[in-house]
């Protein structure tokens, strides 16, 4: 027995042997693009805990889900984009769940197209629901263009309304800390 470590670990009030330092280990098991790291480390810690393990479930039933890249924090600027082009219900000046880092897009396509696997999208939002996220992909949202689909759009904030977050002090401390984030690893 090291006797170091025996004295630090009695500090701070740990078995003897805990090592100092906790092997870093991302469960990051399955191929992941260097993009696709980087848009994960953009979002909410719990979010990004969620997003991990909803990919690394669908990959291991054969569904070759992938994070999008290009939708994951979503700045003031994008919002007010989308919003004026039809894509998000969201107006300019209001939080998005993705400008927080809690809402990601899956790209989940055909084998050989460059179509949505509709199918398999609705395998994983059942997946992703059952872990307690949303899935925007069987729900019409109007938007100022007229009604769509988000097929690809997820979710992961257990137990928040939209509504009743922005109003609270933990969307600001989130939305301050997303955006500095995204800014780091765009």
């Amino acid at each position: 027995m090291d006797l170091g470590l025996a004295l630090v670990n009695a500090v701070r009030g740990k078995p003897s042997q805990t090592p100092l330092f906790a092997p870093k280990t991302e469960p990051l098991s399955v191929e992941w693009t260097p993009a696709e790291i980087r848009a994960l480390k953009q979002l909410e810690p719990s979010t990004r805990a969620h997003v991990i393990d909803v990919v690394m479930w669908a990959r291991s039933q054969g569904i070759p889900a992938k994070l999008s890249t290009q939708s994951v924090v979503y700045s003031d600027k994008d919002v007010a984009r989308f919003y004026d082009e039809g894509k998000s219900a969201i107006a300019p000046g209001k939080l998005s769940w993705h400008s927080v880092g809690r809402a990601y897009h899956l790209v989940i396509m055909l084998p050989g197209t460059n179509k949505y696997d509709n199918d398999a999208y609705a395998r994983v939002g059942a997946y992703v629901r059952s872990k307690g996220g949303e899935w925007l992909g069987d729900k019409v949202i109007n938007t100022p263009k007229g009604p769509i689909v988000d097929t690809a759009h997820f979710e992961f904030h257990p137990g928040m309304e939209i509504g009743t977050y922005r109003r609270s002090p933990v969307a600001q401390m989130e939305y301050k800390k997303a955006q500095a984030r995204a800014s780091r690893y765009a």
